[in-house]
């Protein structure tokens, strides 16, 4: 008898992962607004000279930095032009602009590989 599984439709991975290059001159209008559970904009913008993707944050139209994806979770956003990601963590100390930024990604499709 032979088994076999499958993942179940409501099945997701989540990822976090940091915001690099953030930019101050966009940060400084919207860091505000800027909160724990907020829905950021992510659109593809090229490759790194691995061939990972690279991504711009985008938080109401300003341009918050850029996230690169790679490793085991690469090939779940391989194809994948913008989606939306999660504010996970700020980084930042009171009536001071923000350090650093933290974002949950979440995959809810998986490619089935034999």
């Amino acid at each position: 008898m032979k088994s076999t599984f499958e993942i179940a439709p409501n099945f997701t991975i989540k990822t976090i992962v940091s915001v690099k290059e953030l930019m101050s001159h966009d940060l400084i209008y919207i860091y505000h607004h800027l909160q724990i559970g907020a829905i950021v904009q992510l659109e593809l913008v090229g490759e790194n000279i691995k061939g990972d993707p690279s991504y711009s944050v985008r938080f109401k139209g300003f341009l918050l930095g850029f996230i690169t994806i790679s490793g085991a979770v690469r090939s779940l956003y391989e194809g994948i032009n913008a989606f939306e990601g999660e504010v996970a963590d700020l980084n930042k100390q009171k009536f001071l602009p923000i350090k650093g930024i933290d974002l949950c990604l979440q995959a809810t499709k998986m490619r089935m590989v034999s």
